[in-house]
């Protein structure tokens, strides 16, 4: 019973709670999956490294590529350009100074970023939503099934923590703070700069110095600058990261290609669902006047839509927080939407990671 208080008075504790219980499901579920689809064939770090994580393995180990692989059997016609160098920066540092095994310091940073992230989200939230939404939504952002990808070397723990603090300090009046945060968005994935965005808004809706503004998106874009700067210099082009995602298959950002991805969407179930989930809560924030939450979200589900390909767009949909500040909108007075979100959340939390382990593609 004096638990029971105290959890109620400590929200800290209750995080670290949650948190730690989290990660405990989360080392047993790998332990079952791996039992029962690899047979223990591999440790937790080599099953959990799939995809993009070799990638940023690449650049921890050798740096970035000078020109395009032409292997033809490893990665040919591709380039680790593709991927934004903060994320891949700090696993280098925290593995020397670890002396970790790189994909262990990646994976256990990710952790702390997730915990980063989690403190940040009940701290935004309780600025608009009293104490039981806020715990709600910080309990299904910890438990979300897109966990997986802060298992291994992947850059979504980071851009979830930077995203969230940077939009605390912007409604709490610290925009340069929250900028600069912002600025380091802009080096971890190519839609970090789109944290511009919701800065834009947040100037103009409470009518702040015009001049302060262009200070905060400055300051906000200059890790893209910086990375596109070092692009030039190591490739020779400064738009490398963009030019070289036709190598996946992505044709550029272009609003002609959307009327193509309405048969890409009936082919792509998984990402497609997920896509047009976060595009309606996108439209239900904007109904409740959450503008600088529905126009961040937007503004970073809609570009991988414009390339051509459904790929990962599941993924950039289910790791973004205005997903689960949207649910925390719409669940507000409801508790019949509270419990459904959160079973629904809790199995495939435990089954995301059987898929995982099981090498399903739709999770790439």
């Amino acid at each position: 019973m004096m638990v029971d208080k105290y959890l109620k008075s400590n929200w800290l504790l209750f995080i670290v709670l949650i948190f730690v219980i989290s990660r405990v499901m989360m080392y047993y579920q790998f332990n079952i999956a791996n039992s029962l689809l690899l047979h223990d064939k591999g440790d937790f770090t080599s099953v959990m490294c799939k995809w993009d994580c070799k990638w940023y393995l690449t650049i921890i180990n050798d740096g970035y590529d000078h020109v395009v692989r032409t292997h033809p059997k490893i990665w040919k016609g591709l380039a680790n350009w593709a991927f934004f160098p903060l994320y891949p920066s700090l696993v280098a540092i925290a593995a020397k100074v670890t002396t970790l095994d790189a994909i262990l310091a990646g994976i256990l940073l990710n952790q702390l970023f997730v915990f980063i992230a989690a403190v940040f989200f009940y701290k935004l939230l309780r600025l608009n939503f009293n104490d039981l939404n806020s715990r709600f939504g910080v309990t299904i952002l910890v438990f979300s099934p897109f966990s997986v990808y802060f298992s291994s070397l992947y850059t979504e723990g980071l851009f979830l923590a930077l995203s969230i603090s940077g939009f605390y300090f912007l409604r709490t009046n610290r925009e340069i703070k929250g900028s600069i945060l912002g600025g380091l968005l802009s080096a971890t994935r190519p839609v970090g700069i789109m944290f511009l965005v919701p800065v834009f808004i947040n100037f103009i809706r409470h009518r702040k110095q015009f001049k302060l503004m262009l200070i905060a998106l400055a300051i906000a874009s200059s890790g893209l600058v910086a990375y596109m700067a070092f692009l030039q210099y190591r490739a020779g082009d400064f738009l490398a990261f963009q030019h070289i995602q036709k190598g996946w298959g992505r044709k550029g950002w272009d609003m002609g290609h959307l009327g193509k991805q309405m048969w890409v969407m009936v082919t792509d179930f998984h990402n497609s669902v997920l896509f047009l989930i976060s595009f309606l809560l996108s439209i239900y924030m904007l109904i409740k006047k959450y503008y600088e939450e529905a126009c961040f979200n937007l503004a970073c589900i809609l570009p991988g839509v414009m390339t051509g390909t459904m790929m990962s767009e599941g993924r950039f949909c289910g790791t973004l927080f205005t997903f689960y500040f949207a649910i925390v909108v719409l669940a507000e007075k409801s508790w019949t939407i509270k419990v459904l979100v959160m079973l629904i959340s809790f199995v495939l939390y435990l089954s995301y990671y059987i898929y995982w382990i099981g090498h399903a593609n739709f999770l790439i």
